[in-house]
């Protein structure tokens, strides 16, 4: 009787070990990417936007001169975990500018539709192809994605954006909140597709959105948004760019 306790003691003993073990393993600390002068990464394309996880969070320090890069979102995260891309403001409340002139591309990403956006959310090939979804942007000035703007793409070659260009382009994505963002001097500013109607949960929040179009065009506009669940608040809307329609 004794024995067979003892046995029972043991295999109980061996289940607990396993289960910490296995519990500690199982356990991420989410990543924090810091770029910027004087940061851990001085650009960012640095960033390897094909592999965020949930609860990473990716901070853009303001700087004098703007960044001159665009990239795809193609990864989630979770209600509870999302995925956070925040401006760090400068000393007198500037948000860091990104702009689509001249901008490069990380070479390890590998998306479609690179002439409709400076960022890009949903539908890339690297990061696999999913639907992105409880991702954060805010405080950024995206700027300067339309023609004839030029920009260098995930193979290296220069390209051309086009007409319909945005500074914000989601493809596809669920539970996206775009907040206190500059979108400016682009054929859209926001562009936001239904996707067939898997694009849905979107909060476009106290941002500025203006001086975006095309001369001798009334086809683009400041945001030209569809999904389903899409609330605008608190936004400033302002006048299209010189000669648009």
């Amino acid at each position: 009787m004794r024995q067979v306790m003892s046995r029972q003691k043991f295999k109980w003993l061996l289940y607990s070990v396993l289960l910490l073990v296995f519990s500690f393993c199982s356990f991420s600390y989410a990543a924090v990417y810091n770029v910027g002068p004087e940061q851990e990464y001085s650009a960012i394309g640095d960033v390897p936007w094909e592999s965020l996880a949930p609860g990473d969070s990716v901070y853009i320090h303001w700087r004098s001169t703007a960044y001159r890069e665009k990239w795809v979102i193609g990864r989630s995260g979770t209600p509870s975990a999302p995925i956070l891309i925040s401006g760090v403001k400068g000393p007198n409340g500037e948000l860091p500018v990104i702009s689509g002139e001249n901008a490069t591309t990380r070479l390890a990403l590998d998306y479609t539709n690179e002439v409709r956006g400076l960022i890009k959310i949903g539908s890339s090939n690297v990061p696999e192809d999913s639907v992105p979804a409880y991702i954060i942007i805010e405080n950024l000035d995206l700027r300067s994605a339309r023609p004839p703007y030029i920009f260098t793409n995930d193979r290296g070659q220069q390209e051309t954006y086009s007409s319909n260009a945005a500074s914000l382009y989601v493809e596809k994505g669920q539970h996206l909140t775009i907040r206190n963002c500059s979108l400016r001097d682009s054929g859209n500013g926001l562009f936001i597709g239904a996707y067939g109607g898997v694009t849905s949960d979107i909060l476009i929040e106290g941002n500025r959105i203006f001086d975006n179009g095309i001369e001798g065009s009334y086809y683009q506009h400041n945001t030209y948004t569809a999904a389903i669940a899409l609330t605008y608040q608190y936004n400033y809307m302002g006048a299209l760019r010189s000669g648009c329609g």
